[in-house]
């Protein structure tokens, strides 16, 4: 059985893991370490450390892997046939990828969205169509020749949510079949065209406030992207305000200002308006925006 060593941090890691699991040795597995999460600030493992203590494989967790005990670490595993990585976090330094082959599995169509949120990047720009890519890698980011690209169709409605899982489970399709082919040299790396390169930035918590002077398209694609984090957000009587569940609509009225038709709570924007259909007040429970409207009699004709 070939060897591995894996890489990952986040949710969409772990289903990766899994997979791997089942046809290849898994010699360890290299996770961000753990962090404080959530409004307690609770120490938590990342969900792939979880998911490899589940596994019983041994977990390294490195503040970075520049440290040179961090790379003794690795060196003194058995020989690894392939260093595969998913979402791991942290830039992967040459002398880790000179131990072995290494390939990365990206939630884009390279050279498109390189960087940290390929995602929430296609979400956002109104994509109808995303990928699976998974390349060679070499020390610049997202950057080597790919070994295969499969595309899915981004529906109108998929959220972040939706859309990850897809790539999940396409990935999941994908990763065995193209490891065992590039081990045993049917794969010809195939150089991304560099020209054509896009990049992705890190999300920021500022990223998910709403700017009501935009199209509609834009502010629900932002709703899509960010709806796990994010969330988006505007504010109310010097308040966060977040939007939980939210539809475009076509009525046109005031940018920024809450409107009332029929039953609909809409909040205005450059060329249409958002209905609200779940909010969320900074220090409260999610509620519906009737509920919230009751509650709040002075929320219609605010300017948010």
């Amino acid at each position: 059985m070939k060897k591995i060593v894996f890489f990952g941090t986040s949710n969409f890691s772990r289903e990766i893991l899994k997979t791997l699991k089942q046809h290849f040795e898994v010699l360890a597995v290299v996770t961000q370490p753990d962090r404080p999460v959530g409004r307690k600030q609770e120490i938590t493992e990342s969900p792939v450390s979880k998911q490899a203590r589940e596994l019983n494989i041994p977990v390294l967790k490195p503040e970075s892997l520049k440290d040179d005990s961090s790379l003794k670490e690795l060196q003194v595993l058995p020989k690894a046939d392939l260093l595969i990585v998913v979402a791991y976090g942290q830039i992967i330094p040459k002398a880790v990828l000179d131990l072995a082959p290494a390939i990365n599995i990206h939630g884009s169509i390279l050279p498109k969205y390189r960087g940290a949120s390929p995602i929430h990047s296609s979400l956002l720009s109104g994509e109808t169509e995303t990928g699976i890519s998974i390349m060679l890698m070499d020390e610049k980011m997202d950057h080597g020749p790919v070994l295969k690209i499969e595309k899915v169709k981004i529906e109108p409605e998929d959220t972040f949510i939706e859309l990850e899982q897809k790539l999940c489970e396409l990935a999941k399709t994908l990763i065995i079949p193209t490891a065992n082919d590039f081990l045993e040299g049917r794969i010809q790396p195939q150089e991304q065209d560099h020209s054509k390169a896009t990049f992705c930035k890190t999300i920021s918590k500022e990223d998910g406030r709403i700017d009501w002077n935009t199209n509609v398209a834009e502010v629900f694609n932002k709703y899509r992207a960010y709806i796990q984090w994010p969330g988006v957000w505007t504010t109310f009587e010097g308040k966060i305000l977040k939007i939980k569940k939210c539809l475009p609509n076509t009525i046109k009225t005031t940018a920024g200002v809450v409107s009332l038709n029929g039953e609909k709570i809409l909040v205005g924007c450059l060329d249409a308006s958002l209905e609200l259909l779940e909010v969320q007040l900074e220090g409260k429970n999610p509620t519906t925006a009737s509920d919230f409207l009751r509650g709040h009699p002075n929320f219609v004709n605010t300017k948010l």
